[in-house]
């Protein structure tokens, strides 16, 4: 019987496990052990950090970099272990296998965080969270999963998530199968510049064998997905499992429903902050003018600013005309920057999580 304990109390355990640890494999090379393991260990945060932060940023700051991540690498690691150990033409070549916490409040997040190279204006966005749950085709009150997804959001610091709690309406409707148009309507209702959207259902898994007295077991799906939805891009899409016991079948599935909301929030906040970093953030701006032509020349501009990977010209209404710009930070950034270079003067009108609108 101790042997199906434990084995059970295993499962939950790895169901639990944090999705922000990456593992990488590195060499370094050096002319002693220790110097090769060191560059190894600089070497694998490295790597890490092109998949955190585009090439362009990387650039950018590169002395900023190399001062404060690569030369205390090991600070970042949570663990590694030595593979391979070989001297090689006069050098000694080492192998690591190592973990690096991505968590977004660990230590190399929050480093890129305060140096400014991840913006950290992007744990300001207004997120609402709509994941109405079932069990038995019985829907709950209070989700559990919902509820876990935005503590989630909270540990990792976005403070402004929207209480839909109150809202009966949301939570009877299936948010996930909306159009877009429809899912803009309720982001502008609740004023959300991130909207996360999905279902999640339990399922009694009946009594947990070898056990002394009466325990349940249930297992849960929540699947989620994450939009900017002014925009229609969609962040993050996923599905999540849970799995709990206990002497009452209702706290079981809620157990369940909690640890499946739970993974999924740690899976959106990361991807939420990954995205911020990279070139994929789409912002649309808005550009007051009576020229179409200034438009032009504004659009010239903006594609010679460091950071800005694409830049469309989407439509032109009565002296307002709005671009599509992919660019690897901040709104506010991105008129700092556009405000020193332009030969215009350009006056920012409103800035929010992903728009911004300008006069010239």
């Amino acid at each position: 019987m101790k042997r199906i304990i434990a084995l059970v109390g295993l499962l939950l355990m790895l169901c639990c496990s944090s999705v922000f640890a990456q593992s990488v494999t590195a060499v370094g090379v050096g002319t002693t052990p220790s110097e090769a393991e060191q560059d190894a260990m600089r070497n694998a945060v490295e790597q890490v950090m092109g998949t955190l932060v585009d090439s362009s940023t990387l650039v950018r700051n590169a002395q900023l970099v190399e001062d404060s991540i690569y030369t205390t690498s090991r600070g970042f690691i949570e663990q590694y272990t030595v593979t391979d150990k070989r001297m090689e033409g006069g050098l000694w070549n080492v192998t690591i296998a190592a973990n690096i916490n991505t968590e977004p409040n660990g230590a190399l997040m929050d480093k890129l965080t305060r140096m400014g190279i991840i913006q950290h204006s992007l744990r300001d966005a207004k997120i609402a969270v709509i994941i109405p749950e079932e069990h038995f085709s019985r829907r709950i009150p209070d989700p559990a999963g919902e509820t876990a997804v935005i503590k989630e959001f909270l540990k990792a610091g976005f403070e402004n998530v929207i209480d839909v709690s109150m809202t009966r309406f949301y939570h009877n409707t299936i948010a996930v199968n909306m159009s877009i148009e429809q899912l803009e309507n309720i982001a502008n209702s609740l004023q959300a510049d991130i909207l996360v959207v999905g279902e999640a259902f339990s399922e009694a898994g009946g009594p947990v064998p070898y056990m002394t007295r009466d325990i349940v077991s249930c297992k849960a799906r929540l699947e989620a997905k994450m939009y900017i939805v002014r925009t229609g891009q969609i962040l993050a899409a996923d599905g999540t499992y849970g799995a709990a016991i206990d002497t009452m079948e209702s706290i079981a599935s809620k157990k369940a429903l909690a640890q499946a909301g739970e993974e999924m929030g740690r899976y959106l906040t990361e991807q939420l902050l990954n995205h911020g970093s990279s070139a994929r953030q789409q912002i649309e701006m808005v550009v007051l003018t009576t020229n179409i032509n200034d438009v032009n020349a504004l659009k010239n501009e903006l594609a010679q600013i460091a950071g800005v990977k694409d830049v469309k010209f989407s439509r032109w209404d009565a002296g307002r005309a709005t671009l599509t710009i992919r660019f690897s930070g901040a709104p506010q950034t991105l008129y700092d920057r556009l405000r020193e270079s332009s030969a215009y003067a350009v006056d920012a009108v409103e800035i929010t999580y992903n728009t911004l609108t300008v006069r010239i």
